[in-house]
């Protein structure tokens, strides 16, 4: 049944023909109901009209369309006498292997993804029956993507397990441009012997076909051929590949994995796709196809070439045990890894994490419209994956097996299976704040941003608290957990910090009580060969560390040639990941020198604001734009605040303490500036005269160790604050310059920050993520009344115009800004938010002028500045030299 361009199935409108062949015909079509793209595949009439074959054939499809693998073309459903299926954009693996020839470094990517889809499918208990070539796309991307798991049977007249021969033509896979014949012998030069001779087929057939494809990709050749379908299968059944024809300098465990999955008797054939991938793993392969590099022959691979080197490179030891041991010592290998395009690496080190088996890295991202997301990246790949259902998800840890991922979303700790499957709820977590899942099943975990740590089995259930917060040393939240190898005790961290350190403890699943270990800038990992791992002056280094006496020995000492950047630790979480295979992952320095630029409301550049070179991320301009204060780091855990002339250039120191000290905010009358200080610890207000005649003093006082400044009331009577509370998250406050006792504003069972009041004293801006991220919300001032929703895309900012007619809305990524125009009279009238100006790429801070006229931009220095993660392949050999 031919389909024209525009005819209907269902929801689905036919776009144009892309396949013809014996069992169908196949289409793009348009999803009307979800707006995307599928095809459909149109089972011949013949087919339709037998009931029970049809019948057979529904059934399987709905088994098929339960395999969810980010390698496999997934099936949505089957629609009249069609089946509806992902639609794979790409060319197919026939098309790389006629180029000629693959390098290993190649190829490898490549036969790892088809064998985790097989893998996969086989632990489902579906074999696939027709792999090959023209089944395998392979994506721009370089993900692939196998195709018609299962079809085979499903489409077999005979009904029987897949291993007929009589009607090659039926094998599902078409192609626009394949003719019967030439489909046919396609078909048969990836039969297994067994399915030659009619018998029936299991997953061994899929290991067989899987080595033909190997084997192909190798040489650049068919391995079996002949003119006619019983001459190929007769090939098959009994002429040895020609071994000869594989180059001489192939890596020893590549010959041996291809002769293991084309052994003739199933009986001596490997048996299951798991042994193949494991093989494809070994790190002899990595350094052959080192010594013997090779073009490319797709442009997906020559654009990633050298970091694909680099990775293979650092694999042949990512999986050497021995490498821990003195007798076996290797330099370390550094690699660095991008987020994926569109999205930006979560800015705390803590959101990334390495798996156990060091093959994959973990990872949180955030969109354009400040939406996070979980992805997961093997180390071997080109490409990160998506995990579906972990939207709004963060602080990413694995699972001792390295299957699968907890997180927290949605005010719950929850799993997902690494390659991709179903989300599972574990328990409660009101604002997770670190976990670890041990060796024993179990996973212990920090449910709020404050109070003790908690424990719960990974399949579920109630959590039972097993630390107890030390009332007599102020304790206010234990976080960041990380198991020791016994499975029952864990490194943590808790708050607040002293001297600007926190102190590391090691508890117990038993709730027995702590033993003190040290104090560092952010919590502890644990690795093996007994170190443990945190940051120290913004360096990260490793101590020696018994596991069973708890004890430190030795002295700290530096991972690398050099001090190892790491990234600030404002919420006390860990600095790095490790695997229990030598490597360990951290976020790399993520702070850029920048540059202060000006820009007027139409994105145009006008000048710079001449500062000495360092790095400023955060900005404020004073009332008469004469002056502005700005935060300069000196690394990513100490800052102070400088005050610079706008007019002639040139800064002056305005803070000189110890910590981090930001978020300044300068007074209606310009006269006096408030700002956060860590000197003392948690973040405490402070308040000072902008001329720096006197010295500040003390604004506001607290345990809680995280809250943030707002904006003064335009009498200058008050300033607002938010302030996070283990309980409520972050809450608004109304705190009184003169009086300095804190009114509450708004308390919600969600996260409320970057309050700012309307010019007029009647109104305050504010960002809750009440409706899974942050948007931006207008509500009466200084009492809540009746909260206007203003964005709908996100947001990281806003600023009053000094008018208090308009609101000028900063993007979630700080890559455009949107103005709105407000009505305030005896109601609120917001207007619909239309784009002002695009900001610089990198942009880490924007401030308006209060007439919102000009905008002063910090702008990276050097072009394409991004965070990267860094992996570090056999890291204990740098500290072995010293």
């Amino acid at each position: 049944m031919s389909l024209s361009s525009g005819t209907r199935l269902g929801p689905y409108e036919i776009l144009n023909a892309i396949g013809a062949g014996g069992m169908g015909e196949v289409y793009r079509a348009k999803d009307t109901k979800l707006n995307r793209d599928v095809a459909i595949k149109v089972l011949p009439e013949l087919f339709a009209a037998d009931p029970e074959r049809l019948a057979r054939f529904t059934r399987e499809a709905q088994t098929l369309a339960a395999l969810n693998h980010p390698n496999i073309a997934a099936i949505y459903g089957i629609e009249a006498n069609a089946l509806v299926m992902e639609l794979v954009e790409g060319e197919d693996l026939t098309a790389h292997i006629a180029r000629g020839p693959m390098a290993v470094a190649e190829l490898l990517p490549i036969a790892k993804q088809i064998a985790d889809a097989l893998e996969a499918a086989h632990e489902a208990g579906i074999i696939h029956r027709d792999l090959k070539p023209a089944n395998i796309k392979v994506r721009s991307d370089g993900m692939i993507k196998v195709l018609d798991f299962g079809l085979a049977k499903a489409m077999d007249p005979s009904g029987a397990s897949g291993s007929s021969t009589g009607d090659l033509a039926n094998s599902p896979t078409l192609t626009a441009h394949a003719t019967q014949m030439g489909m046919i012998l396609g078909t048969a030069a990836y039969m297994s012997p067994e399915q030659a001779k009619g018998k029936a087929a299991d997953r061994r057939a899929d290991v067989w076909a899987f080595g033909v494809v190997l084997f192909e990709m190798i040489t650049g050749r068919q391995l079996f051929i002949g003119e006619t379908a019983p001459e190929v299968m007769a090939s098959v059944m009994k002429e040895e590949p020609d071994w000869t024809r594989l180059p001489a300098n192939l890596p020893a465990s590549l010959r041996r994995l291809l002769k293991r999955c084309l052994e003739k008797d199933p009986k001596k054939r490997l048996s299951s796709m798991n042994d193949a991938r494991l093989e494809l793993g070994e790190p002899e392969a990595m350094v052959a196809e080192k010594a013997a590099p090779k073009a490319l022959a797709s442009p997906v691979w020559l654009a990633a070439a050298g970091i694909l080197g680099a990775v293979l490179t650092a694999l042949a030891f990512l999986f050497v045990v021995p490498a821990l041991r003195s007798t076996d010592v290797r330099p370390p290998t550094r690699v660095s890894v991008l987020g994926p395009e569109g999205a930006k690496l979560y800015f705390e080190a803590a959101e990334s994490a390495i798996s156990p088996d060091g093959r994959s890295i973990a990872f949180t991202t955030v969109d354009p419209s400040g939406s996070r997301k979980i992805w997961v990246r093997q180390l071997d790949a080109m490409a990160a994956r998506e995990l579906a259902g972990t939207a709004n998800g963060n602080l990413p840890f694995w699972s001792p097996d390295s299957r699968q991922i907890g997180f927290f979303s949605d005010e719950k700790l929850k799993k997902v299976p690494a390659a991709g499957g179903t989300v599972e709820v574990v328990c409660d977590a009101k604002s997770g704040r670190g976990g670890s899942w041990g060796t024993g099943n179990t996973i212990v975990f920090s449910p709020s941003s404050g109070g003790a740590l908690h424990v719960v089995s990974a399949n579920g259930g109630d959590s039972k608290a097993v630390t107890t917060l030390d009332a007599a040393k102020g304790e206010t939240g234990h976080r960041f957990p990380w198991f020791l190898p016994d499975g029952r005790h864990f490194l943590y961290v808790a708050l607040p910090r002293k001297n600007q350190k926190f102190d590391l403890y090691v508890g117990a699943t038993d709730g027995s009580a702590p033993t003190a270990v040290t104090s560092a800038e952010g919590a502890a990992v644990y690795a093996e060969p007994g170190y443990i791992l945190f940051s120290r002056k913004n360096v990260l280094v490793a101590q020696r560390f018994d596991a069973r006496s708890l004890q430190l020995s030795g002295e700290p000492m530096t991972i690398g040639d050099g001090p190892s950047s790491v990234d600030a630790q404002y919420s006390a979480g860990r600095s790095v990941s490790v695997s229990t295979t030598g490597a360990l992952a951290y976020l790399g320095d993520r702070l850029p020198n920048t540059r202060l630029v000006w820009f007027d409301r139409s994105g145009r550049e006008l000048g710079t604001l001449t500062v000495p070179e360092g790095r400023y991320v955060e900005i404020s301009i004073a009332p008469d734009a004469k002056r502005a204060v700005v935060m300069r780091l000196t690394s990513p855990i100490a800052s102070d605040l400088w005050l610079a002339d706008v007019s002639r250039g040139g800064s002056t120191r305005f803070t000189s303490a110890l910590g981090v000290n930001q978020m300044p905010r300068w007074s209606p009358t310009g006269d006096r500036i408030a700002f956060v200080s860590t000197r003392n610890g948690a973040r405490n207000f402070f308040i000072k005269p902008s001329s720096a005649a006197q010295p500040e003093e003390a604004l506001y006082v607290s345990a809680a160790e995280f809250k943030d400044l707002g904006t003064w009331s335009p009498d200058g009577k008050t300033i607002v604050f938010s302030e996070l509370d283990p309980k409520t998250n972050q809450d608004l406050w109304i705190l009184p310059v003169e009086g300095k006792k804190p009114v509450l504003y708004l308390r919600t069972p969600f996260n409320e920050q970057n309050p700012s009041v309307s010019p007029d004293g009647r109104w305050l801006s504010y960002l809750s993520d009440e409706s899974g991220r942050f948007e931006l919300y207008v509500d009466a001032f200084p009492v809540p009344r009746n909260k206007y929703r203003v964005t709908d895309s996100g947001s990281f900012s806003a600023h009053w115009n000094a008018d208090g007619r308009e609101l000028a809305v900063l993007s979630a990524d700080l890559r455009s800004v949107q103005v709105v125009d407000i009505a305030a009279g005896a109601d609120f009238t917001v207007g619909a938010p239309r784009p002002l100006m695009a900001l610089p790429r990198g942009a880490v801070w924007v401030e308006p002028t209060r007439d919102l006229q000009r905008f002063l931009v910090a702008v990276p220095v050097a072009e394409n500045s991004t965070s990267t993660l860094t992996v570090v392949f056999d890291w204990i050999g740098a500290l072995q030299k010293k």
